[in-house]
């Protein structure tokens, strides 16, 4: 092999070597946005945190059978605009979207974004094992 075609070999691998390292690099950006995520939204559009939480802990204070991971559903259910099977689940989803009309004054990626957070909290705080609650608890000291 020639000493031309070695090195345009060589600088193929290079170039291939090096989209690798950027792709790999951009998911580990990806990985850390959630932590940006939740910096912007605690420092940007902490109301709107609050006013979901809000409805979380109220309806887990009227009905002591929600746990954790029926709050992550119905997260999840208000992100992808999902109809939720679970009637309790059902409830915090109907409880989200009035809050939603009431704060009409936020775009839909805000509010996306701060569901996102509160979901991402939930994970962070609780195993989401059936009868968990350690999000609920954690997050009650905070909402009178």
């Amino acid at each position: 092999m020639s000493k031309v075609k070695r090195l345009k070999r060589k600088r193929t691998l290079q170039k291939k070597t090096n989209i690798r390292q950027m792709a790999l690099k951009k998911e580990l950006r990806a990985t850390l946005g959630p932590h940006a995520l939740l910096k912007r939204m605690t420092r940007d559009h902490q109301d709107v945190l609050q006013n979901i939480e809000f409805i979380l802990v109220s309806e887990y204070r009227n009905d002591r059978s929600i746990d954790d991971r029926i709050v992550a559903d119905a997260l999840k259910a208000a992100i992808l605009d999902d109809i939720p099977e679970d009637a309790r689940t059902q409830s915090l989803n109907e409880g989200l979207e009035e809050v939603r009309e009431i704060r009409s004054d936020i775009s839909d990626d805000i509010w996306r974004d701060g569901l996102r957070t509160v979901l991402q909290s939930a994970h962070r705080h609780s195993s989401l094992i059936p009868g968990a609650r350690g999000y609920l608890d954690f997050v009650s000291d905070y909402v009178l």
